[in-house]
C-alpha cells in the first residue's frame, strides 16, 4: 500500500511539474527585426503547409534571403510555373523584384530573413 501511495504522489508531482512548463510551438509570424535608413530586415516563420514569406501571391522588391532553418518549399512564379526547392540552413541568395507564391512543403517550421535595401 505504501508503494502504491508513493507511486501516485510521484506521478502527481510529475504532472504538476509538466503542467507548469510551457512548450513553445512555432507559429506563422512576420516580424520586422531591423528598420533603419539603409535597410529593412523581416523575419518570417512558416509552419508546414503555410505561406513562407507573404500571403498567397505577393510581390517583393529586390532583396537578400537568408535561411535560418532547412526549408522545403514550392515556389510558384508569376507565370504560374511551380518548382519544388530544398534549401539548407545558412543558404543565402539575392532575388530581383518578383511576384510569387511560396509554400512550406516540409515537415518543420521554416525561418527566413528577407533583407530589403532602401538605397
Amino acid at each position: 500500500m505504501k508503494g502504491i501511495l508513493l507511486t501516485i504522489f510521484g506521478l502527481l508531482g510529475t504532472i504538476i511539474i509538466v503542467q507548469g512548463q510551457t512548450i513553445k510551438q512555432p507559429s506563422d509570424t512576420m516580424q520586422v527585426v531591423l528598420d533603419n535608413e539603409q535597410m529593412t530586415v523581416t523575419e518570417y516563420v512558416s509552419t508546414p503547409g503555410k505561406d513562407v514569406c507573404g500571403a498567397d501571391k505577393h510581390s517583393h522588391p529586390a532583396h537578400l534571403s537568408i535561411l535560418l532553418t532547412d526549408a522545403m518549399v514550392q515556389l510558384t512564379g508569376e507565370d504560374g510555373k511551380a518548382q519544388s526547392i530544398d534549401l539548407k540552413s545558412g543558404t543565402t541568395f539575392w532575388s530581383e523584384e518578383e511576384t510569387h507564391t511560396v509554400v512550406n512543403t516540409g515537415d518543420e517550421a521554416v525561418r527566413v530573413y528577407l533583407v530589403e535595401l532602401k538605397k
